[in-house]
């Protein structure tokens, strides 16, 4: 099980942290015919497959240089084909949410965020927040008005989503015009990052726009808070972590794979009982 920090469970029983959830979580979840998300490489297969597996896709793909990749395989297709592949794949099978969902809404963060382009947390957290939950992304231009806290929680959707697939980041050119585009944008993710506490989730450490803001960041700044990413034992060389470690002040938090990564599960189960009791304690101490 995860050893959650103190500093974890404070800084979301006061809501000053981003619960950031990546494919890792959506993995967790079926359709009815018990299909699984395909994970950001399988997709880029399966699309690759679609162009003809051009040769220098599938090179840059073994390269982990998903972006250029993703690039060529969109330029090939088609703009509305390469749409129509996203939804098929990320909004049209309906994916059931699982417990790990459930488990991420009861923590109750006022600002959740998410790379993923599927629907199957949006969709959870629109039910069980009666349609109260406010839903953003990089296009959006209001989103002061809706970052400070309160009663209000926030879902951000950093790279886009299926039902708005026109304008899923998902390319090299999509990450260049989305950062010069919706700059905005990109400024509030480096406040947050300075001012609140990110848990990462089900996201890997080679997330190219998680990892530039980061490094932005730490390198502009030279000092912000400490943040979380959890992954399963033996995913990421250790030499690589260390790495990523210093360059984006990530503490990375191990649980043990087996069973389809259930610990993460029961580990999220108990951070809800632990961030719980902290909040009854700020209330009772009135030390918000």
């Amino acid at each position: 099980m995860i050893q959650w920090d103190d500093e974890i469970v404070s800084a979301i029983a006061r809501r000053r942290s981003v619960i950031m959830i990546g494919s890792g979580v959506s993995r967790n979840s079926t359709n009815a015919a018990g299909k699984r998300p395909d994970t950001w490489v399988d997709f880029l297969n399966k699309a690759s497959e679609r162009a003809g597996n051009p040769r220098v896709v599938l090179e840059l793909i073994q390269q982990r240089d998903y972006l250029t990749a993703c690039e060529i395989i969109k330029n090939r297709l088609g703009v509305d084909v390469f749409i129509g592949l996203v939804q098929s794949e990320y909004q049209r099978p309906g994916y059931i949410s699982a417990d790990i969902h459930k488990h991420i809404y009861e923590l109750d963060s006022s600002i959740v965020a998410s790379p993923n382009f599927d629907l199957i947390y949006d969709t959870y957290a629109t039910n069980a927040s009666r349609g109260t939950l406010i839903k953003k992304d990089h296009t959006s231009d209001d989103l002061l008005s809706f970052v400070s806290g309160g009663e209000t929680r926030l879902l951000l959707k950093t790279h886009g989503t299926a039902d708005a697939a026109h304008n899923v980041i998902f390319t090299r050119r999509d990450y260049a015009e989305a950062r010069t585009k919706y700059r905005l944008f990109y400024d509030l993710l480096k406040s947050l990052v300075l001012t609140h506490t990110f848990v990462f989730l089900g996201c890997g450490v080679d997330d190219p726009d998680i990892r530039l803001l980061f490094e932005d960041v730490q390198y502009a700044y030279g000092r912000m808070p400490l943040h979380y990413m959890t992954l399963p034992e033996g995913e990421v060389d250790e030499d690589i972590l260390s790495v990523a470690s210093l360059a984006m002040k990530v503490k990375f938090l191990k649980y043990s794979p087996d069973k389809g990564h259930e610990e993460l599960t029961s580990s999220l189960s108990e951070l809800v009982t632990l961030v719980e009791s902290k909040r009854a304690q700020l209330a009772a101490e009135q030390k918000w």
